[in-house]
């Protein structure tokens, strides 16, 4: 904690944005505002009542409600998603911008991309999705779009509300906070526990769940509404801790088959520790009518130690899978039939991130033009400290047990550093029906390594070796939103997209180029009484595609980013929403909604060359082979039932065949009984329905019911990180929801 608030000491001066739909009003945490038929892009909303209706803690399920969203799950609880947008990576959320209220989430997004922390779902109160040329504000990864979730707002008076629920795998939640509203003081706290025992069975006995806390205090003062100058200061304080005993290592495909839930035995001691800490300081200022300037200050610190089985008699736990015959001793180990030795790698990494950013706009309203100019700049730096250990274990009578102790740094030994400078300018131009969206953003990234080596436990430099690299990039776009009337209004856009190349490497002669591409969209949105539609196209032309060599991924684990030429995803996003029962019959006391959501992709690359491993495999990659992990075709649907105080939703989504490996024609081979591990090139698909339910006993008391794969099927979510994983099995969980 020490360490902590003197970080908070060394925080620098800089600047960023945030828009709202009104000039002069307090700060929004919303990046998209209530006229989404004028966003000059693609958008989608899920918001407190959609949540409410789903009862999910799982933040996979709901954004697949969402088009354009590509999702590989882990461990079932959606407790480290992996997210992609419009046809981007989704390993570990790393290509895409994760912000909260506003605010960058990820713990080093320049430094260390991958998404290690993600909030508790329970307490979002809404969802945001941006795509299209509007996402350049909110860079640095603008290929795909950007994703905010919006944390329980201020309440408009006194309140206290409280949640308790219990379920399958002795899964529990508590949830708890109290707010108010006053002439000058808004304050809200808010405490969550999540845990479970897991669904998962260790070979020998063991908890294979979580325990996951957090606290979020925020405090808000604001001049009254009678004030010559209207203002406000807000601060905001989150705390989480999350003990985990989740592993890397899955199971091959005939162990799979006899029984998915299983967790060999060298995985006993795997576990996950997380700490996030996080500040924020608003100041909101109506400089004029026309005026404001919003500017904020964060800082966060994130400690994340996964303790995991790391190798077997010498080989790597992924050589073992990928032939369990011909390592059949070390394969007997893994199992905990066979004695022997064991390495356990602590991936002990610690993050720092801080930054500021200011927005200001200007509003020009006495022409027959108007125009929303908006101005933010944004200084970061963040820090990643990898000083993973590597200990001696041996597997003897179906037991690990510790033999070696490791020295700090002797399986990792690195400082990864990013400072950045980002600046953008956009400016709405609205002529009657039609608005128009130029805009640039610029980065200025510098990226420095020091690797330590393995030998060096106390960084004194005797084997230290550097890398630095610097990037810039001006990244243009412009959008386009046409309300042809109050029912119809078509967009579209062209930008040029970025992703920064992570950290240098110290061995490579040439270091990784920033990914970029030329990004189009075209769509339109119409709404009446009876339908709400949103359909879009896209088409993403990359240059210098990013790859990486993560363990998440199925690489190595060096973490060094590599390009892989150029590469194209196009596909089409459509979003359909309309009452069945008001189509037929008006005035009924009861809605029927349905809400049909389909993503088609096709993702390729346009080039040949040769892949060494991590993201994309091992060996010669043609050109026109499909990109692994980004499933053709998604498919989600939404039907209800609802009256005053019971309704009940069933949600039912399907993945296509997923190629887990680089490929194209018909060649498909997906995991079966004596088929060799290095032969599956993709993954079957599956069909997984969810049902919730509420009924509202008063106006301040809810019971609340959901059943997670109601037909109990047995599905694979991904080859990786090491072996077949599976989706969670049925689970019910029940509770009530309270307001005081």
């Amino acid at each position: 904690m020490r360490a902590f608030l003197l970080f908070i000491c060394s925080l620098p001066l800089f600047c960023i944005a945030q828009e709202s739909d009104s000039i002069t009003s307090l700060p929004s945490v919303q990046i998209i505002g209530k006229k989404i038929n004028r966003l000059p892009g693609s958008g989608q909303v899920i918001d407190a009542k959609k949540l409410a209706l789903l009862n999910q803690t799982d933040i996979n399920k709901v954004l697949r409600t969402i088009p354009g969203v590509y999702i590989r799950d882990e461990e079932g609880f959606g407790l480290r998603p992996n997210i992609g947008l419009r046809g981007t990576q989704v390993n570990r959320s790393a290509k895409i911008t994760l912000m909260e209220d506003g605010v960058l989430m990820a713990p080093a997004p320049y430094a260390d991309p991958s998404a290690y922390y993600f909030p508790t779902f329970a307490r979002i109160d809404r969802v945001e999705v941006l795509k299209g040329s509007s996402q350049i504000k909110y860079g640095p990864y603008t290929i795909g779009g950007a994703i905010n979730l919006v944390s329980t707002p201020f309440p408009s008076t006194f309140k206290t509300f409280a949640q308790v629920s219990v379920g399958s795998f002795q899964t529990n939640q508590q949830r708890i906070w109290l707010g108010n509203s006053t002439k000058n003081i808004d304050f809200l706290f808010e405490i969550n526990r999540h845990a479970s025992t897991g669904f998962k069975e260790i070979d020998g006995g063991g908890n294979s769940g979580f325990d996951r806390r957090d606290f979020l205090g925020k405090i808000r003062w604001h001049s009254t509404s009678s004030a010559k100058v209207q203002q406000s200061v807000t601060l905001k304080v989150l705390n989480m801790s999350e003990r985990g005993n989740e592993s890397y290592l899955g199971l091959t495909f005939d162990d799979f088959n006899i029984n998915p839930n299983r967790r060999y035995a060298a995985t006993q001691k795997d576990k996950l520790d997380v700490t996030h800490q996080h500040i924020t300081l608003n100041h909101t200022i109506a400089l004029s009518k026309n005026s404001n300037l919003s500017t904020t200050g964060y800082l966060s610190y994130t400690y994340r130690d996964w303790g995991r089985v790391n190798s077997i008699s010498g080989q790597s736990v992924t050589t073992i899978l990928v032939n369990p015959d011909l390592y059949a001793s070390a394969f007997g180990i893994m199992r905990g039939g066979t004695n022997g030795p064991v390495v356990f790698q602590n991936a002990a990494r610690t993050f720092f991130g801080k930054g500021v950013e200011s927005t200001f706009q200007y509003k020009l309203t006495k022409t027959k033009v108007k125009q929303l100019i908006q101005l933010g700049v944004r200084l970061h730096k963040d820090k990643a400290d990898r000083y993973a250990t590597q200990s001696g274990f041996v597997m003897s009578a179906g037991r690990l047990i510790q033999t070696t102790a490791g020295v700090r740094g002797n399986s990792e030994n690195q400082i990864r550093l990013a400072n950045t400078l980002a600046v953008f300018i956009q400016d709405d131009i609205k002529w009657g029906s039609l608005t128009i969206s130029p805009g640039i953003r610029y980065e200025n990234i510098l990226l420095s390594l020091d690797n330590f080596g393995t030998a060096d436990s106390e960084r004194l430099g005797a084997s230290l070796k550097t890398a630095t690299n610097h990037v810039t990039a001006f990244l243009p776009g412009v959008g386009i939103n046409y309300v042809a009337n109050p029912r119809v209004s078509i967009f579209g856009g062209i930008h040029k997209g970025f992703s920064p190349p992570g950290m240098p490497s110290i061995t490579a002669t040439i270091q990784a180029k920033p990914e970029e591409a030329w990004s189009y969209e075209a769509g339109l949105r119409t709404q009446n009484k009876y339908w709400n539609i949103q359909l879009a196209g896209f088409l993403n032309q990359y240059e210098n595609i990013l790859g990486s060599d993560n363990q998440s991924g199925g690489g190595a684990g060096t973490g060094d980013m590599f390009n892989a030429g150029n590469a194209k995803t196009m596909g089409i996003e459509s979003n359909i929403e309309t009452d069945i029962v008001s189509l037929f019959c008006a005035g009924k006391k009861y809605r029927t909604p349905l809400s049909i959501t389909y993503t088609f992709t096709r993702a390729v690359f346009n080039t040949t060359f040769s892949n060494a491993g991590g993201d994309w495999g091992i060996g010669l990659i043609q050109k026109n082979d499909w990109i692994p992990f980004l499933t053709p075709h998604l498919l989600t649907i939404s039907a209800g039932f609802e009256t005053n105080r019971f309704n009940t939703t069933a949600l039912a989504r399907y993945t296509g065949i997923t190629r887990i490996k680089p490929g194209q024609g018909n060649n498909i081979q997906t995991p079966q009984k004596d088929v060799a591990y290095n032969n599956v090139n993709a993954l079957k698909a599956y069909w997984v329905i969810d049902i919730s339910s509420n009924y509202k006993i008063s106006s301040k008391t809810t019971l609340f019911a959901t059943l997670n794969n109601a037909l109990n099927t047995t599905y694979i979510v991904a080859n990786l990180p090491q072996g077949y994983r599976p989706g969670m099995p049925i689970a019910v969980m029940t509770g009530v929801k309270v307001n005081f």
